[in-house]
């Protein structure tokens, strides 16, 4: 008898390229697949409407059926009501016994920077600060004098601000569509104003800005995409330099950063002590899906964004539980088929064991 593994998101599109592969590859396994969004959950009568694979046609085609006993959760939230309303039911959903979802996800990135300060990732980890005031920055940015915000929530490089303090004022720099934008404040009193207007809409970390510039000035950093392979186990899957737009400040591909082969990064970057770096990093891909399970909940895949400082040293800059894969379709195509598998062979290892045995999440 087959099992049923749904895919969650919060707007399911069936043109999606990445859920349609897997579906495709879904045929070969004892697999029905769902693609579904929170919002289309009916918690009385525990049934969705969504869509179902068809295996025959190989069309996704519109149905209700019960909840998935697994789930792969890809959904983001944004600041609307839905996205309030479906982070409830994706919470109810997490607290059902008999529903399995891949990976419970991480807290924001606060939480996540509180607990792993405290363990041996700690050296790789910029200073935190959770920002209280408009004041309270205003002193960060004295004191550090070259600063980055973002929300502890936040993801796709959005509202995330560079502030610098110079001789006759502050710039503030952030990345919109259309590119860079900057905007001066010559005091302080405009500048609190404008902060305490941001404050209200986001809740902000700030970190000490990492130089990691190219010779071109154009921000760069690493991305390695790791998941769980058909035995439970972790591995690295992908990595890639990203590099963003001269003079840019986020290294994200939504905007308008490029993927680089490591390996021809590697042989542009002569002044780097490869062998040093290429150890540090082994021990810190190792160590972080241990400690973020240890410390929160089972995952079932993990992106992590790494700087090269200026003076070679490493820092950890980020880490999702929902990854984006074009890293993979860029640069190594030959792969995408044991990608879109991924999730369907770690399904089918969650199906050999016992439900029981496994630590639920509570985000």
């Amino acid at each position: 008898m087959n099992h049923s593994l749904g895919i969650m998101t919060l707007t399911p599109q069936v043109t999606n390229g990445y859920f349609l592969e897997i579906a495709k590859q879904s045929v070969s396994y004892p697999i029905d697949l769902y693609l579904f969004s929170p919002r289309g959950i009916s918690p009385l009568s525990e049934t969705v409407e969504g869509f179902h694979y068809n295996r025959v046609t190989g069309e996704w085609e519109k149905e209700a059926f019960d909840i998935p006993e697994y789930i792969y959760d890809r959904t983001y939230y944004q600041k609307d009501l839905h996205s309030r309303q479906a982070r409830a039911v994706v919470q109810w959903l997490k607290n059902q016994k008999h529903i399995r979802f891949l990976g419970y996800g991480l807290p924001d990135k606060w939480h996540l920077y509180e607990k792993l300060r405290h363990t041996s990732l700690a050296p790789y980890i910029p200073e935190t600060h959770l920002v209280k005031s408009g004041n309270h920055l205003l002193n960060l940015l004295t004191e550090h004098t070259d600063i980055i915000i973002k929300p502890v929530d936040g993801a796709h490089g959005f509202a995330v601000y560079h502030l610098t303090l110079l001789p006759h004022g502050i710039l503030v720099r952030t990345t919109k569509k259309q590119g860079v934008i900057e905007q001066s404040f010559p005091g302080e009193d405009v500048f609190l104003k404008w902060s305490e207007r941001i404050l209200r809409q986001h809740t902000f970390i700030c970190q000490k800005r990492l130089l990691n510039l190219t010779k071109g000035d154009a921000p760069f950093d690493l991305r390695v995409l790791l998941n769980k392979d058909g035995s439970g186990e972790w591995r690295e899957f992908q990595r890639a330099t990203r590099v963003g737009e001269e003079k840019g400040i986020l290294t994200n591909i939504s905007r308008g950063a490029t993927y680089h082969s490591y390996s021809d990064w590697k042989r542009t970057g002569n002044s780097i002590s490869w062998d040093f770096i290429e150890e540090e990093l082994t021990t810190i891909l190792e160590e972080i899906p241990i400690l973020l399970e240890e410390h929160f909940s089972p995952l079932f895949e993990i992106g992590v964004d790494l700087i090269i400082s200026q003076d070679h040293s490493l820092w950890i800059l980020d880490m999702n539980s929902k990854p984006g894969h074009k890293v993979v379709e860029t640069l190594h195509p030959e792969k995408l088929s044991p990608l879109y598998k991924a999730p369907l062979d770690y399904c089918d290892f969650l199906f050999s064991q016992s439900l029981s045995s496994l630590r639920r999440g509570d985000f």
